[in-house]
């Protein structure tokens, strides 16, 4: 038995914390994932998909997502989708449900029971679908009881495991050998985003495109074969992620070279397809403050999305970058003020943040009048 594994498409995620332009293009990515994962079974001759869990990223997506989506898996009907909800999608959604089982394809079948679905005369599924979103018990005890004689057991399952968590912090119920309790040849789970596996029967798929700056690993589907009841599965990470997301944290020192550092934080290649979010922390000059500055805000349009943040490096006071914005008068009193400002003793971050920010112009100003 040859199969994908796939799980947490997200289709219709809102992506609010990026401008529409970027939101727009992460929403299609994500239908072209789907579309990926139908892609990968043809590649890897692999006649059968399983989805656990989170196709959708809300239990009322829109009419015209649930449509794209049936028409994606509708595409090719050699190919058989078995399709599960998740906590992102659950059952509680009914009105989505009732919509997908009169309007499924036929090579569509809904794993919206705890029952077992016999595939050929070799194989069962065991589904344990998210009757809500936080069910708060463990939806996959049911499958020690399942009776499927000889067949290949292939456990379908989303949310946290014991001992690992889950993805959005909530409560993890399943346990992490349910596999070898529950006599399962292998456990397709979901709900973490990125690729993990749980012992050597059991894995998380991850998300077939990236979503976050979580640091997961690439995204994609797994491709599994089980050659027969109770041999170990063979697994193999297929990556299918257009769009990379990198958070870089990097930590300075006075007298480094800051735009150096930046640059090989920075990933060289496919940069329009990469989303990154660069972190600095420890302290800096003034003048290497605001080079680094310039750095990030002059790199920033070779990215599909560039956001930095360096309110965690502290300004090192130095009377020499003080005098390259003014030697005396009411500018250098400013300075001053502004220096002093920076420092978090006694200030909320913001503040500080703030006033590092405008030490920053005043000098980027002061150097241009300079010039």
């Amino acid at each position: 038995m040859r199969f994908i594994h796939a799980a947490d498409v997200h289709l219709g995620k809102p992506f609010g914390q990026f401008d529409e332009e970027t939101r727009v293009a992460l929403r299609q990515a994500r239908l072209e994932a789907l579309r990926a994962v139908g892609d990968a079974a043809r590649t890897h001759n692999s006649p059968l998909i399983l989805i656990a869990g989170d196709t959708f990223d809300a239990e009322a997506p829109p009419s015209k997502l649930v449509k794209r989506a049936l028409d994606v898996m509708a595409a090719d009907p050699s190919v058989t989708w078995v399709w599960m909800p998740g906590n992102h999608d659950s059952l509680t959604s009914v009105d989505l449900w009732e919509r997908i089982v009169r309007d499924k394809p036929d090579n569509v079948i809904l794993a919206t029971e705890a029952t077992p679905i016999l595939l050929g005369e070799d194989t069962a599924i065991l589904p344990a679908p998210p009757t809500v979103r936080s069910p708060g018990f463990d939806l996959t005890e049911w499958m020690s009881l399942a009776e499927t004689g000889e067949r290949i057991r292939i456990g379908l399952a989303h949310g946290g495991v014991t001992d690992f968590g889950s993805e959005e912090g909530g409560l993890a119920t399943i346990p992490p050998d349910r596999a070898e309790r529950s006599g399962l040849d292998y456990l397709a789970l979901g709900d973490w985003h990125g690729q993990m596996a749980i012992g050597s029967r059991s894995w998380y798929a991850g998300a077939p495109e990236a979503d976050g700056f979580k640091g997961h690993k690439a995204s994609g589907v797994l491709l599994v074969e089980v050659s027969a009841r109770g041999v170990l599965p063979s697994v193999q990470p297929i990556p299918l992620g257009h769009y990379q997301w990198l958070r870089a944290d990097q930590t300075f020192f006075p007298g480094c070279d800051p735009v150096s550092i930046l640059e090989e934080a920075l990933p060289e290649d496919a940069r329009q397809q990469a989303l990154v979010r660069f972190v600095g922390s420890g302290r800096l000059g003034l003048s290497e403050h605001a080079a680094l500055r310039k750095a990030c805000e002059a790199v920033a349009d070779d990215f599909h999305f560039f956001d930095f943040d360096l309110t965690r490096i502290g300004i090192e006071q130095s009377i020499e970058d003080l005098d390259l914005i003014a030697e005396s008068g009411a500018l250098r009193v400013a300075a001053e003020n502004l220096l002093t400002e920076t420092s978090l003793e006694g200030r909320t971050e913001e503040d500080a943040r703030i006033a590092q920010t405008a030490l920053s112009h005043l000098f980027h100003l002061a150097q241009e009048v300079g010039q």
